[in-house]
């Protein structure tokens, strides 16, 4: 056993248990629905698969809109430079639900 902890099939099970326990209403029935169709089909639920898709559900697009705005609003400064700049657009992007394209960027 290593010093960071087991990892395996125990640990995802345990993982899977804790994480569908203590979710209640639709976050609960969307998590089983996939256990039990994992079930059905003979698949093992992997932990971090099922963390994925209630996190993809359930995260709220407003959470983001403040970084959408952030990146609508940055402006070039000559005394930090391009790099500053382009470093900031990239870091701002990373945090919006939907990445801008390339054009959106360049502009």
């Amino acid at each position: 056993m290593s010093s960071s902890g087991w990892k395996g099939s125990g640990f995802n099970k345990l993982h899977v248990h804790n994480l569908t326990v203590t979710l209640e209403g639709d976050a609960h029935d969307l998590a089983m629905h996939h256990v039990q169709t994992d079930i059905c089909h003979g698949r093992e639920t992997l932990f971090w698969n099922l963390l994925k898709i209630l996190m993809c559900t359930y995260i709220k697009k407003s959470a983001a809109v403040s970084s959408t705005k952030v990146f609508k609003t940055l402006t070039y400064d000559s005394s930090k430079g391009i790099k500053h700049f382009y470093t900031q657009l990239l870091h701002t992007a990373e945090d919006m639900i939907t990445v801008p394209d390339q054009v959106s960027f360049n502009e």
